[in-house]
């Protein structure tokens, strides 16, 4: 939840695809339950433990480590950025705005 779902499903998808191929290995199963554990416990209300919201930008990093391929362009976190208050404010809306994507660093309204 709260996350920019593209990007998200491309390196999602991607480290699915390198660990099929054999090009990733995955921890153990008990090392995976084991961090699943602690990142509960470091939560703060467990009832939210899927809301990313800004730890999505590291954890898409994460991802892309992992799996060899370019972090997302610094403009993705930005174009979210700019939205996610007009998103909030102007649910019906916020969806008519337009943008362009400049270069990996900007964007503008059009």
């Amino acid at each position: 939840m709260k996350v920019a779902p593209f990007p998200l499903f491309d390196r999602q998808a991607r480290f699915v695809a390198a660990s099929l191929a054999g090009r990733l290995w995955l921890p153990s199963r008990q090392q995976m339950l084991e961090a699943i554990r602690e990142e509960l416990e470091a939560c703060a209300d467990p009832r939210h433990f899927h809301v990313f919201a800004a730890a999505q930008w590291s954890y898409n990093d994460r991802l892309a480590e992992m799996i060899g391929c370019e972090p997302l362009c610094p403009v993705v976190r930005s174009l979210y950025e700019a939205v996610c208050p007009h998103r909030t404010n102007n649910l019906l809306g916020y969806r008519s705005q337009t943008f362009k994507i400049v270069d990996r660093q900007t964007f503008v309204n059009i």
